[in-house]
């Protein structure tokens, strides 16, 4: 989850999300407590976006301090090229 997108970030990740055919998902918005449910389309895992972050390991914590935010898509890069999340 991250802080919400910029409308340039929404438009351009707009045409390149694919939807995993699932349903809707129930979800919450982490770390905000008393935050209403909410619920969200699945997509692939297809697109690479670049994100500003609190810390740079937050594997040491199990998740962020706090929301990334998403700078950019960055259409040179694929999944495939990234080394594995943990």
């Amino acid at each position: 989850m991250s802080l919400p997108l910029t409308q340039a970030v929404r438009r351009e990740l707009a045409s390149l999300l694919r939807p995993t055919g699932e349903d809707l998902a129930p979800g919450t918005l982490g770390g905000v407590s008393g935050a209403a449910p909410l619920s969200y389309l699945p997509v692939f895992a297809s697109v690479v976006v670049k994100i500003e972050a609190d810390q740079e390991r937050p594997e040491e914590f199990g998740r962020f301090r706090h929301r990334p935010r998403v700078l950019r898509v960055r259409g040179d890069l694929t999944v495939d090229v990234l080394p594995p999340v943990l």
